[in-house]
């Protein structure tokens, strides 16, 4: 019932668009390998598209037995419209694991060449790799520290503006639309501000800062009616999609509210680049509980052996992708420590390091090849073990 639902919407809002440029004909573009439709005077535009992520991974184990094997990592359909030009709507379905999840489901609205509002369900201001699209992420999965404290994709309106040299987005959310629980929904309040003083053909250098402040959610009520005590969870896989558990998992428990800061780093000269990201996570908890305290970051290098330089987008205060025809070398070092000795929570550290190697075939057609040493401390998952794993995809997009 629920996939016939969304595709309804999407035939639904197709047709209104055939129906809503009256007598002006429709004009069919392609470019950078996706195919729109718009109208002559140019009020309305509609394109659609889609991806597909194929991956496959062999562990090589130490102490926990680890489940080499494929899977279709993600399927979406994405339809996207522009209304009386100043209107743009999104609509981005996902069918990972067989099931039908909302990722990208907006309106905006352009106040200006450089500023606007948007609302709907949509991923939080927070960090570079947090807020970039999966078909553009350098290596195949998340760095630990982003996966465990990324906000992700929730309820919310928010408002972003940018200039030559600065981008600053900010809103208000609410929690996922499709984790309800008796009682309070939280909210946040986050936001994030970069600073690029250098975007030239000779080097790029960026600096930004990520803020978030949110309530926990509710955790419904006992027999008595008793609201039962809140909780925050911050846990990562290790590095990896294949391999489901996470081997670093912290739940605060009697938790108010968390506060995470997030700082980010951008460096690129030519053919080579460095980014890195730091995030510090806090859970205020209830009276008679330690607060609770937890910390990651990573370190990433490029070099393009292949394709050029690296180039900038202010607008998204991140590298663009290389073009078609690219080969981009990737070494990536990152740690993450859930453990906290004064709260009494050891949720484990992981430190892991990847070597990759990604070829951009065309505009619509992507392989990676990752290599990941994995060290995890005698608070994860099976306590002390050290193992690795090779991980290659081949993604497609239109």
């Amino acid at each position: 019932m629920k996939r016939h639902y969304v595709l309804f919407i999407l035939c639904f809002l197709f047709s209104t668009f055939l129906s809503a440029q009256n007598k002006n004909g429709i004009l069919m573009k392609t470019k950078k390998g996706s195919i729109s439709f718009a109208t002559e005077d140019g009020n309305f535009k509609f394109g659609f598209g889609g991806r597909v992520y194929m991956d496959a991974a062999g562990y090589f184990d130490d102490k926990t037995d680890l489940g080499s094997g494929s899977e279709m990592r993600d399927i979406r359909l994405l339809m996207k419209a522009t209304l009386w030009k100043n209107w743009d709507a999104k609509i981005n379905i996902g069918f990972a694991d067989g099931t039908v999840s909302l990722k990208d489901v907006f309106l905006t609205y352009k106040i200006n060449k450089t500023s606007f509002v948007r609302a709907g369900h949509f991923l939080e201001p927070f960090g570079i790799e947090q807020t970039e699209s999966s078909k553009t992420t350098k290596f195949m999965h998340a760095a630990s520290t982003v996966e465990a404290f990324r906000p992700g994709r929730n309820l919310g309106v928010s408002y972003a503006t940018w200039g030559k040299k600065y981008s600053w987005e900010a809103g208000l959310f609410g929690s996922d639309a499709n984790n309800k629980t008796a009682g309070d929904e939280g909210y946040s309040l986050t936001s994030r501000f970069a600073f690029a003083p250098v975007q030239t053909d000779e080097g790029i250098f960026h600096l930004g800062f990520s803020g978030i402040y949110r309530t926990a959610d509710a955790a419904g009520f006992d027999d008595n009616g008793v609201e039962n005590a809140k909780s925050i969870r911050y846990r990562s896989r290790a590095a990896t999609h294949i391999e489901r558990r996470r081997f670093i998992d912290a739940k605060v428990s009697n938790a108010e509210n968390q506060v995470k800061l997030g700082f980010e780093m951008i460096a690129a000269s030519g053919p080579v680049s460095l980014q890195g990201e730091y995030i510090d996570a806090s859970v205020s908890r209830k009276s008679g509980n330690e607060d609770y305290h937890s910390k990651g970051w990573y370190a990433q290098f490029g070099w393009l052996i292949k394709g050029g330089d690296y180039k900038y987008k202010i607008k998204s205060a991140r590298l663009a992708k290389p073009g078609p025809g690219s080969v981009e070398l990737l070494a990536r070092y990152n740690e993450t420590d859930l453990n906290d000795t004064d709260a009494v929570i050891m949720g484990g550290k992981q430190k892991d390091l990847t070597l990759g190697c990604t070829w951009y075939v065309n505009h619509n057609v992507m392989m990676k090849f990752n290599f990941t040493n994995v060290d995890l401390d005698e608070n994860s998952l099976n306590g002390e073990e050290n193992f690795n794993m090779i991980q290659t995809r081949l993604q497609f997009s239109f």
